[in-house]
């Protein structure tokens, strides 16, 4: 408890079990819920803008390369969170993603689109 020179309560601190001090607040503000929580996982602005440019690119060529890079995009985060869970330490959620998402956005698009269509091209006979 941190009081001023009236003995009135200016401010309540309390200490988690690695040291580390954290402010109580009252109000309702979710964005002290965030500061307050070492264990909360944030995604900054900049990781939803690369991850939207790179399936918006893929939306432009074909639905087929769009529904890949917005799996593999997913599945990347969740591969992120798994890593984040085993190192326990902060990691960029970046990497993972935007790797798969490329990697799979040039496979689907030079390798799957073109399969896609000679297939349908050619008529299948029952």
């Amino acid at each position: 408890l941190y009081m001023n020179k009236n003995g009135e309560l200016k401010r309540e601190l309390y200490m988690n079990k690695k040291g580390k001090v954290y402010d109580v607040t009252d109000d309702d503000d979710d964005e002290s819920v965030f500061d307050e929580d070492p264990s909360s996982i944030r995604l900054g602005l900049g990781d939803f803008i690369f991850y939207s440019v790179l399936v918006s690119k893929a939306a432009l060529y074909s639905f087929t390369t769009f529904a890949a890079c917005m799996l593999v995009i997913l599945a990347g985060l969740g591969a992120t969170l798994v890593f984040l869970s085993v190192f326990h330490s902060a990691l960029p959620a970046l990497p993972v993603s935007i790797f798969l998402g490329v990697i799979f956005y040039l496979l689907t698009r030079v390798l799957i689109e073109p399969w896609i269509e000679q297939v349908l091209t050619v008529p299948v006979y029952v």
